[in-house]
């Protein structure tokens, strides 16, 4: 799908679409939970149909209404109808759900687009090894056979998050006590706090102490009714193009909340950008922004965003702890790097950072997504300061976290002309 967006000035309200990060904890959470379990404020998103999917291979049964979703969990963790999982091209989907399905027992076969394959799992397959289970990856599969035991587990804290999440679901299902130790610097780390409050909603004790993890054995997941917020990752978008090119309200979002994206408000506070906290939600308003220190090593998703924020932004802006970009679904800090670049922007990239002077308003021009959603929806918010029109190929990939966003676009006034392949 090609996508022809024409500078445009942005006004009106947009309803964030809901937290896909806390939908596929809460998802997970509700099929581990023997019983009924309500999801409300829910979209289906590709990642989070992967996550369903892959949930209903052990037995979990779900009715799909528009916004809430209705969950049996299971009694028994056992693989049902054949043991192929398929996790399309989400990686938190692959790496919370890896562990758990180490409990069924049986041999177990992860599929998904070979994109998401190159994304790093060293960490699973040497600890599936140090444990003498089944571990055997290829470019697009992986194989694993064997149960994980308790103990005490070490994690390096500068990867994903999502390998500390994975192990917090399934610890407390073995039979006995285990510590994970996150060691160095801990990147995400409200992610993992996100997933300790999803795992608490549901009766799972884990206990804190700095950066080691206590987790008691032998518990069970209870059924509960949750609600998800508005996603503060794709609220970013919106406000980008608030700042830089009218007024946006952004509703169905709680001014505090775990996400670590949240960290999207300091951001453009500390560049001189206005907001203001409404009943309804939080207001974007036109501002004249400045360049300045942006440490991502918390919130990566939000940095290609955040880039085009710096580079309409008066001085120079850096973007630093950035490495984690490298191993999205893009090397999203070259792609990040190009999109500013194409737009006729100034930026240098470094091994771990981005260093962008701002530029009064953007080039058009033709851009490619190169399968990468946030890349997609960045490029289509510089729109706002664009000269001539921006034209993106691919840009079916918003689908993996957001299919109606440019249907939301347009809502605020942005002139878009989707052209099917």
């Amino acid at each position: 799908m090609n996508v022809v967006i024409r500078p445009s000035t942005v006004s009106g309200s947009v309803t964030i679409p809901p937290s896909k990060s806390q939908s596929h904890r809460a998802i997970i959470a509700a099929s581990l939970a023997p019983g009924k379990s309500t999801i409300s404020n829910i979209a289906y998103s590709d990642d989070v149909i992967a996550t369903i999917g892959a949930m209903e291979k052990i037995g979990a049964k779900f009715v799909k209404l528009p916004h809430q979703l209705h969950v049996t969990g299971v009694r028994r963790l056992a693989v049902t109808d054949d043991n192929f999982i398929d996790c399309n091209e989400s990686g938190s989907t692959l790496r919370f759900i890896l562990p758990i399905f180490s409990l069924v027992k049986d041999k177990v076969v992860f599929t998904g687009k070979k994109s998401l394959f190159k994304r790093p799992m060293n960490l699973y397959e040497n600890l599936w090894k140090k444990q003498g289970l089944h571990y055997q990856a290829t470019e697009d599969t992986i194989l694993t056979q064997g149960t994980l035991t308790p103990g005490n587990y070490e994690i390096p804290g500068n990867v994903s998050s999502q390998f500390i999440s994975g192990l917090l679901f399934t610890l407390p299902l073995l039979k006995a006590d285990s510590t994970l130790q996150v060691v160095g610097d801990f990147e995400s780390r409200q992610y993992v706090d996100m997933t300790i409050e999803t795992l608490a909603q549901f009766h799972i004790k884990i206990h804190v102490d700095d950066q080691t993890f206590r987790i008691p054995g032998n518990q069970t997941y209870h059924p509960t009714n949750v609600t998800v917020e508005g996603d503060f990752s794709q609220l970013a978008f919106f406000a980008v193009m608030g700042i830089l090119g009218g007024s946006v309200l952004c509703k169905n979002v709680p001014f505090q909340t775990h996400q670590p994206d949240r960290k999207m408000l300091d951001f453009i506070r500390d560049m001189g950008g206005v907001y203001e906290v409404k009943e309804q939600g939080i207001l974007f308003r036109k501002s004249n922004t400045v360049g300045c220190s942006l440490d991502v090593s918390q919130c990566p998703d939000i940095a290609p965003v955040l880039s085009v924020l710096a580079a309409c932004s008066e001085g120079k802006s850096q973007i630093v702890n950035a490495a984690r970009l490298k191993m999205k679904e893009s090397n999203r800090l070259a792609t990040t790097a190009e999109m500013i670049q194409k737009l006729g922007g100034v930026c240098d990239m470094g091994e771990d950072s981005l260093s962008i002077q701002g530029v009064p308003s953007f080039q058009g021009g033709t851009f490619e997504s190169h399968h990468d959603h946030r890349i997609v929806m960045s490029v289509a918010a510089a729109s706002v300061r664009a000269k001539e029109n921006i034209v993106i190929h691919g840009a079916e990939a918003v689908n993996k976290s957001y299919p109606n966003f440019f249907q939301d676009l347009a809502s605020l006034g942005v002139q878009v002309l989707i052209k099917e392949e």
